[in-house]
């Protein structure tokens, strides 16, 4: 979205990457700090604007700002190999699937907002999983530069493959909306299908971004590639380190970051046709219940709860976005809305 030029969006950008270098999955402020009141494996983790401190690991040498090229080859010549295993990259991403192609085994998954970060893993064998998290700058897809990174120490490969690969079952269905700030314009939200897609979306003042858009797990890590999570516990969601640890400071000194988990009640989906755009395909929202229909005819009824409302006019049914285009509009429904196609 254009607002008032380009001013809007890049402020938007900056106080994104603020939250972020901070450790708050939201707009958190300066002071977050990470929780002790969690024991995951310990993590060395390194950010672009952060000295290296008494906890590198001398034996990387990376640096912030480095192409990722030479980080990955001064990487697999210290031993480190591709981590094949775990979570299959996403190559439904294009920028995924062009860094794959391009030759990077190691890459995961990427973020389309923000600074457009992408995951890349490698393991050795001592066990040890090793990230890199890089960004585009100003250059292509395929010429990044080093972010930030992390090793964590102790990793079974096989048996984290396993682990992740278990489904988990959702705290809910439908959409809930949280905030660890409290103010306006740093609310997010979470829609979770019946399959157990999800949607984790940061809810800013002027436009709205995808943080996560994948099968539900807890935690969820934020594909953005800083390492950042949502664990949800008894009814509340916390946000999370990048070491794994409940974050603090997100309302004051030594406050943990957590919010209730608040149903979505003010926005309803609105009735109507919705389309996919470019077939003969529809979803028809009537009352409480909702049915898909063709050429062939009308599926049967089914209820409305199993739907995700994402904003107004779009809707997700866990597999496909269905949009209420504008009047005499060509066009596809898109994740973001109504697409026109000229």
């Amino acid at each position: 979205m254009k607002l008032c030029g380009y001013t809007i969006a890049g402020t938007l950008v900056t106080i994104l990457v603020g939250a972020i270098a901070n450790g708050c999955t939201s707009f958190a402020t300066s002071n977050v700090q990470p929780s002790k009141s969690l024991n995951p494996p310990p993590t060395t983790t390194h950010q672009a604007q952060l000295p290296r401190t008494k906890n590198s690991v001398p034996k990387l040498n990376l640096q912030a700002g480095m192409p990722y090229q030479k980080a990955r080859e001064q990487v697999l010549q210290q031993g480190w190999q591709p981590n094949l295993q775990g979570d299959a990259p996403n190559l439904q991403d294009t920028s995924v699937k062009e860094l794959y192609d391009f030759g990077y085994t190691e890459v995961k998954d990427c973020s389309g907002t923000g600074v457009g970060a992408c995951r890349f893993e490698f393991t050795n064998q001592a066990g040890e999983l090793l990230w890199i998290s890089a960004t585009i700058a100003d250059r292509s897809n395929t010429e990044r530069v080093v972010w930030h990174w992390s090793i964590e120490k102790n990793i079974n490969v096989h048996q984290q493959t396993s682990q992740s690969s278990r489904p988990e079952k959702p705290p809910f269905i439908g959409t809930r909306l949280f905030n660890f700030l409290g103010g306006s314009g740093t609310g997010q939200s979470i829609a979770i299908a019946p399959d157990g897609t999800t949607i984790v979306k940061l809810q800013g003042t002027f436009e709205s971004s995808i943080q996560y858009h994948g099968k539900f797990s807890n935690p969820i890590i934020l594909q953005d590639g800083s390492g950042l999570g949502l664990l949800f516990k008894d009814g509340k969601v916390y946000s999370l380190a990048a070491n794994g640890q409940i974050a603090k400071g997100c309302k004051g000194d030594e406050t943990v970051c957590e919010s209730s988990l608040i149903a979505n009640t003010s926005a309803p989906i609105k009735p109507g046709f919705y389309v996919l755009g470019g077939t003969d395909q529809g979803l028809e929202v009537k009352g409480e219940q909702y049915r898909y229909y063709d050429e062939a005819g009308n599926q049967e009824w089914r209820p409305i709860s199993e739907l995700n409302y994402i904003q107004e006019n779009l809707i997700f049914d866990g597999q496909n976005y269905w949009c209420i285009p504008p009047r005499s509009e060509a066009g596809v429904c898109t994740e973001n809305g109504w697409m026109p196609v000229k």
